[in-house]
């Protein structure tokens, strides 16, 4: 049976069944576009209990030791998002990433604005940790919203790291090659769910898989893990698993590493509750029961 638009009418269908298949396909991703919904956005929908469906106590937290302090984060001269985008992608250029990669999605994003010549005259100047690479790399990042957010929601934001701002950056940046060479290397950052997509979650890509372990990265002053954000790397690795990519077939473990705490935190897949799991599957993902 078939809906006419045109008239108002229904009628039998009598395409072949694999026609049927590739019609309603191409109907899903057309809804898929239109109504996009990330992993976050879905994630933020959900009403936790206290301390999250999965909390952060059920993660072994491993300090890095590193015995040199940061200066206060409430005193950084430059956003939290773009402290936390400068660890992350400057990280990726001290372990060889060219800055052009690294940076596509600010690169990106300052050509959907109409900035694209700054944007190139920053990442030019982008060629270590000296002060001036420090602040093109700022000025930069401002610009990865309007790559993620569209080009509507962008606007200007001061973006100059002082002195004590540059040196957590740049110990940030340390605080995670340290942590890389202890758990690393990284086979795949920037992991995506081709293959996984589903009506309730249509876009989504997280920070970085080691041989066994799905990483996020965050860099927060917040001393424990937030419910969203177990949730969130919960609902990526079922993702990864019901996609197409076989990376993920590998992965005993979710962790998170909070370079601004210098700690690691580790939690073993088998230990989460299967109910949980199937609840992700079903309920916040939308596979088929």
């Amino acid at each position: 049976m078939y809906f006419d638009p045109h008239d108002g009418s229904y009628g039998l269908d009598l395409r072949p069944a694999g026609e049927l298949e590739a019609y309603d396909e191409r109907a899903r991703e057309r809804r898929r576009r239109r109504e996009p919904m990330s992993v976050a956005q879905r994630v933020r929908m959900v009403s936790q209990p206290r301390g999250g469906l999965l909390p952060s106590s059920a993660f072994e937290r491993i300090p890095m030791g590193d015995g040199m302090a940061l200066h206060p984060a409430s005193a950084e001269t430059v956003p939290p998002d773009i402290a936390g985008l400068f660890v992350d992608y400057m990280t990726r250029v001290a372990e060889g990433v060219d800055p052009r990669v690294a940076f596509r999605i600010p690169l990106l994003g300052a050509r959907l604005v109409g900035r694209s010549p700054e944007a190139e005259r920053l990442i030019r100047r982008i060629r270590g940790f000296d002060p001036g690479s420090v602040r093109a790399a700022c000025l930069l990042l401002d610009f990865d919203r309007a790559s993620r957010r569209g080009p509507g929601a962008w606007r200007p934001r001061p973006a100059t790291p002082d002195g004590d701002t540059r040196w957590n950056l740049v110990r940030m940046v340390a605080r995670s090659r340290v942590f890389l060479d202890r758990f690393g290397p990284a086979v795949w950052e920037g992991f995506t769910f081709e293959g996984g997509y589903t009506d309730l979650v249509t876009s989504g890509s997280g920070d970085f898989l080691t041989r066994d372990t799905m990483w996020d990265f965050k860099v927060s002053v917040a001393r424990a893990l937030r419910p969203e954000w177990t949730l969130q790397l919960l609902a990526y690795w079922r993702l990864g698993v019901h996609s197409a990519h076989g990376e993920y077939r590998s992965i005993r473990r979710l962790g998170f590493f909070n370079p601004r705490r210098d700690a690691a935190w580790l939690l073993d897949v088998a230990r989460i509750d299967p109910d949980l799991v199937r609840w992700v599957d079903r309920e916040l993902v939308g596979y088929p029961s």
